[in-house]
């Protein structure tokens, strides 16, 4: 990145956390992770346990901590504190309003979601699902600034909030949706980020990343999309600006991660529309090189893992 290059050799040395906030093209962004770095040294947070995960690694012995080279999944900000060895993180934003629409297609459409029958026989829309769930309001500043899952999202709540008939949520639980917690994370992107990327701009994002950490990225595959949920422009305006008002802290720390990720490309020298042309989506015909690169990916995904349980 020419006159970042010394900035890039320091990035490329630190152990990488990468701080994966849900519905942000996170599950994509760890496919590639897992292509980059030796699998056996990555810690994945499992996202069907994040705290057992989160608390499995904070016991690890200092040897095998110091050895990690990626700790990566749904976290919060703070677990740099665990690692003995230099570490940055990495994080995706996305427009607060696609995000709750994404997370609520996504609990809409999926069986096995622990909302599904919930949504599907109360005819919930999206600020009602909110409503029930309002730890995903302002979720982007409530993990970047450091607070617990289990402060903003109790289990007990969350496993009730799923039973059909639990009602809403108290207005007052949601203490975390504030301009404190707001202040927070925006100090934390400027002193402890490495790199912002925006779910928007995942190409360009990815053409950062691949520079400012020496990644031979070349073609990616998405994985994870809501395919069921109709365009932004086809829902109610109404509803959309429910959604809006829940989270406007997000839309703030939005804007302050699209405005550090504008300087950081601005600064960066690249050809950003030559480089996006050369990438490939990689969405192979050819059955055997599509079921050779899904088993590749598979392995190295379980790879990392083992390294997570032991």
């Amino acid at each position: 990145m020419g006159d970042r290059a010394s900035t890039d050799r320091s990035l490329q040395g630190k152990a990488l956390l990468f701080l994966h906030v849900h519905k942000t093209a996170g599950t994509t962004l760890h496919r590639i992770i897992e292509r980059e770095y030796n699998p056996f040294h990555i810690y994945t947070i499992e996202g069907s346990r994040v705290e057992w995960s989160i608390d499995h690694l904070k016991k690890l012995p200092q040897r095998r901590r110091a050895a990690l080279q990626v700790v990566k999944g749904h976290m919060s900000f703070g677990l740099h504190e665990q690692l003995p060895q230099p570490s940055t993180y990495i994080t995706f934003l996305r427009d607060p309003v696609e995000r709750c629409i994404s997370s609520y297609y996504y609990s809409k459409g999926n069986p096995f979601n622990p909302f599904y029958k919930r949504i599907r026989e109360e005819n919930l829309d999206i600020p009602a699902f909110l409503d029930i769930a309002p730890w995903n309001n302002n979720l982007q500043c409530k993990t970047i600034a450091g607070i617990d899952r289990r402060e903003f999202r109790p289990v007990e709540l969350f496993r009730r909030m799923t039973q059909p008939g639990a009602g809403k949520v108290a207005p007052d639980m949601d203490q975390w949706s504030s301009a404190a917690i707001l202040e927070k994370a925006q100090e934390n992107l400027v002193r402890y980020f490495g790199f912002i990327g925006l779910t928007d701009r995942f190409t360009h994002s990815l053409i950062a990343l691949k520079h400012l950490f020496g990644w031979k990225l070349s073609s990616y595959s998405s994985y994870r999309k809501s395919r069921n949920r109709p365009k932004t422009e086809a829902l109610d305006p109404l509803m959309l600006a429910a959604v809006e008002e829940r989270n406007q802290f997000d839309r703030e720390l939005y804007k302050s991660g699209k405005k550090m990720f504008e300087d950081l490309l601005a600064g960066s020298g690249l050809n950003l529309e030559k480089e996006a042309a050369a990438f490939r989506v990689h969405n192979p015909t050819n059955q055997v090189t599509a079921a050779r690169n899904l088993g590749s990916a598979a392995w190295r995904a379980a790879a990392s893992r083992v390294v997570s349980l032991l």
